[in-house]
């Protein structure tokens, strides 16, 4: 009778997992209390802690923050996962970071003591007599940073992490993309560190008088990020670079990790991606969505798989009978509820797509052989790219303000003639362009967009690179992935009117390009907002040319995804250009190259490694984990 209970709750597990799942039956009401964790130097840290009802102890999930953890244990965006715990038997406690909210300690960006911190704090919960010796950390954006950081410390109670859309390593990803000042996001910063701030006088009201006499002490003049992250352009001009997080450093993450990039995030971008590959891929499991920076959250199907996560390893599950798939792939995410058309499931993390190449034309177009002549394309720098007067102009910021016109001349635009068949691209991508300039050094913008049959072109993907900065990471470097070494003995002007080979850096991303639509790139200047980031780019204007041939093959190298096994979860199919979220549509200002384009018959799927040979396996395997799949 048991084994035809789970055999019905397992199955109703998967189904609302992959195909929508209700809210929670019903709402426990934890007991909150707060105080402060006395670390090894002195410093206080201010928690916040909400006990599920019982008599314990519980297993407990910390988000560890530098906003208002210490105050709220939800911080910004955990509620809607938290309060799921809380109904699991899981506690939930925030700890506010050392110079943040109400704890003290002097605030330094990406202060390399963090990930050690955030050790002691775990170490720390797990002698609580309400802990049962079981830690996650778990969080969005700035608390999913301080989760990998802490975890990479191996903390002995620490039992997984989820980690959502967090950032991989630190000057790539959001300091300097491309070699390009990332002004925006370290304005916001100086400012978001104290978001605690405020709320130190209600503290105070309620008894606290700890936070009170801990804030004027958090400044320091010399740590105002904005101010700090200018004066340190190279990626060898501050140990933080690589010491903080780096793809490296994730390879001593031993715990189980349920990592999740949104493609087209705004803030800190899809690089995470790549150090995600270097978790032991027997305890990884990967969510992969187009949308927004830490929409995912508004997700019930993916609270469903987080919360099933967090339960399985906080009540001493293996890894070997967590059975989701290892890779969700969820496209066609939708701005009215933020789930997806369809999930594809694969049953292997990494993933090693098959390698295309598309050469560009003398005639502007995109093919997969070499050209047999050679041609100029140029356009005017800076003119703006479709990416300014984000707040005036759109009215939702994260998207990339791509709804402006095309300035004719700022510029050049490279399309395959229309698909024969569908082409599901994953991962990074590399645009190899030959480029010449009247200037000694120019700032580029590659964007990837869909060209749909109905003449609108859908946002997919950008990438960035100051041309000074083009020295490349042989070790690191693939044909798909370049890896520029950012150093500062590295750093080359271009020679004025010299033909010079460029490798510009394509954020990851899943995508399909759909049979009767094309595929376009262009090159352009980053001038301008894309989302939260706006890059400081090279002010002087001139003239760019993209060159095509034989001698200096301009072309898009990129990966395309196995056969998934893809599950179909809107009745009505991908939505439309203006509900899917954060690929905006414009009108295409270029027309299509006439005929069609043969996509290459796909390499043998096994060898790519991961299609799920059908969904009977993964059902097969679900149904033989009791714990996850029913409440006991």
């Amino acid at each position: 009778m048991r084994c035809a209970v789970v055999r019905a709750c397992g199955m109703w597990w998967l189904l609302g997992l992959l195909m929508g799942s209700a809210g929670s039956s019903f709402a426990a009401e934890p007991a909150a209390s707060y105080g402060y964790i006395p670390l090894s130097d002195g410093t206080q840290l201010r928690y916040s802690l909400y006990l599920p009802p019982g008599a314990g102890p519980f297993p407990a999930t910390l988000v560890y923050s530098g906003y208002n953890a210490g105050n709220n244990p939800y911080d910004i965006s955990f509620a809607n996962i938290g309060e799921r715990l809380i109904e699991r038997g899981i506690a939930v406690i925030g700890v506010s970071l050392r110079g943040t909210g109400c704890s003290q300690g002097t605030w330094r960006p990406f202060d390399l003591r963090w990930g050690p911190d955030g050790a002691e704090v775990v170490e720390w919960i797990a002698q609580q007599p309400w802990n049962d010796g079981r830690v996650a950390a778990a969080g969005v954006s700035f608390p999913a940073i301080l989760a990998l950081a802490t975890a990479v410390q191996r903390p002995p109670a620490l039992r997984a992490v989820l980690p959502m859309v967090p950032l991989g390593e630190l000057y790539r990803d959001v300091a300097y993309p491309g070699g390009i000042f990332n002004l925006t996001f370290a304005t916001a910063w100086t400012f978001m560190q104290k978001v605690g701030t405020p709320f130190s006088l209600f503290e105070t009201l309620q008894g606290d008088t700890r936070c009170g006499t801990a804030i004027p002490l958090q400044n320091d003049p010399r740590h105002i990020t904005v101010v700090e992250a200018a004066q340190i352009p190279y990626a060898d001009s501050d140990e933080r670079y690589e010491r903080f997080l780096s793809p490296e450093l994730f390879a001593r993450i031993s715990v189980p990790v349920l990592g999740q990039v949104a493609w087209q995030d705004e803030q800190l971008g899809s690089r995470a991606w790549h150090a995600f590959e270097r978790l032991d891929p027997s305890r990884t499991w990967m969510v992969g969505v187009n949308g927004a920076h830490g929409t995912i959250v508004n997700s019930a199907r993916f609270r469903e798989l987080a919360v099933a996560f967090l339960d399985h390893f906080l009540h001493g599950g293996q890894p070997q009978d967590f059975a989701a798939p290892r890779l969700q792939i969820w496209k066609g995410m939708s701005t009215a509820d933020y789930e997806p058309a369809v999930v594809e499931l694969y049953d292997r993390w990494p993933l090693e797509p098959e390698t295309l190449t598309l050469y560009a034309q003398p005639d502007g177009s995109l093919r997969f052989e070499p050209p047999s002549a050679a041609r100029m394309f140029s356009y005017l720098y800076p003119l703006p790219a479709p990416s300014t007067l984000t707040l005036i102009l759109v009215p939702n910021p994260t998207q990339l303000t791509y709804l402006l016109p095309v300035i004719p001349g700022g510029s050049v635009a490279l399309t395959t003639p229309t698909l024969d068949q569908d082409l599901r691209i994953l991962g990074p991508a590399s645009l190899d362009v030959w480029i010449s300039t009247p200037a000694s050094d120019v700032d580029l913008q590659v964007s990837l967009v869909e060209v749909r049959p109905d003449g609108r072109e859908m946002f997919v993907q950008r990438g960035w690179l100051r041309a000074s900065h083009r020295a490349l990471d042989a070790v690191r470097s693939t044909p798909r992935l370049p890896v520029h070494t950012h150093r500062q003995a590295d750093v080359q002007a271009l020679t004025p009117g010299a033909i010079t080979p460029l490798r510009i850096e394509i954020m990851p991303v899943a995508h399909t390009f759909h049979a009767g639509s094309a595929l376009r790139v262009y090159v352009e200047a980053p001038l301008g907002f894309s989302g939260f980031r706006q890059l400081a780019l090279n002010p002087l204007p001139t003239t760019v040319s993209v060159h095509v041939g034989p001698q200096t093959p301009t072309r898009l190298v990129f990966g395309r995804a196995p056969q998934p096994v893809s599950i179909p979860v809107r009745a009505d199919g991908l939505p439309a250009c203006d509900r899917t979220e954060n690929q905006p549509c414009r009108s295409s200002p270029e027309p299509i190259p006439e005929g069609n384009l043969q996509v290459p018959a796909a390499e043998d799927e096994g060898r790519g490694g991961g299609a799920l040979a059908s969904i009977g396996l993964v059902l097969a395997v679900l149904l033989r984990r009791r714990r996850l799949l029913c409440v006991q």
